[in-house]
């Protein structure tokens, strides 16, 4: 949730008329611009994410996306930095920075926008999965509002360098992925508890708790489930007596 925030989406999303006339883009196509197509991206790019996303697998998807969101922070920080006094004189390299702003959008659309919360709901132990998913959305909102509260002023300060900061944290958020976060397509909940190194059978323990709920609750009786550790009850003589007679 940190790395999903300092991708610097939320500072596109709610500064995104300044971001583009800082790209030198003016006239009142500038919020249809900045905030219609840059939604609407967002919106398209996340449909194959989530149909894709337990084929292709977490890994992948979000490291492709921190590149691909890393390298267009750069490339605008680079025009940014060459045209920002000749803008005017430079439409072409405008509309470029514009256009990477939208596969910026699209990049996140199809990766961190959905994966990070996927991946981050399936990695916490049934036992723990509440506490664990309200810490992750209360991260999530906290690097929300220092994001938007920090953008305007970085904007003002250190102008094509907003696009270098969040570009580096969008590459090391890949790095983090690669290097120390496991692949959990597919995975059960022990291979799950195996893979983040846990050793202590926190997910048997929980299936055995969950088994144990349903037993009080009459569930297993109703599913025909056994109870653990005992066989399936034969059936009576009688039952036998009235199938044999059916036949």
């Amino acid at each position: 949730m940190f790395f999903q925030q300092w991708t610097g989406i939320n500072a596109v999303l709610y500064y995104a008329p300044s971001i583009f006339r800082s790209l030198g883009l003016s006239g009142n196509t500038i919020s249809l611009l900045a905030t219609g197509v840059v939604g609407i991206t967002m919106f398209l790019t996340t449909i194959p994410a989530v149909i894709y996303i337990d084929q292709i697998g977490r890994k992948p998807v979000l490291v492709s996306g921190a590149i691909i969101m890393g390298v267009c922070h750069l490339i605008i920080a680079i025009l940014s930095a060459r045209f920002s006094d000749s803008w005017q004189s430079h439409t072409a390299a405008g509309w470029v920075a514009c256009v990477l702003v939208w596969v910026f959008a699209a990049a996140f659309g199809y990766s961190w926008g959905p994966a990070a919360w996927v991946l981050v709901a399936e990695i916490y132990p049934i036992s723990v999965r509440g506490p664990g998913m309200s810490i992750a959305a209360s991260s999530n909102w906290m690097n929300n509002f220092i994001v938007g509260q920090v953008t305007p002023s970085m904007m003002e300060h250190i102008t094509y360098g907003t696009f270098i900061f969040f570009g580096l944290f969008s590459l090391m958020g890949g790095a983090f992925v690669h290097f120390l976060v496991p692949e959990t397509k597919g995975l059960t909940l022990e291979e799950m508890d195996l893979a983040f190194g846990d050793n202590s059978g926190t997910a048997a323990a929980d299936r055995e708790h969950m088994a144990e709920i349903s037993k009080r609750i009459g569930l297993s009786l109703l599913t025909g489930e056994a109870e653990p550790g005992h066989a399936k009850p034969d059936i009576s003589v009688d039952e036998k007596r009235s199938v044999e007679h059916s036949e």
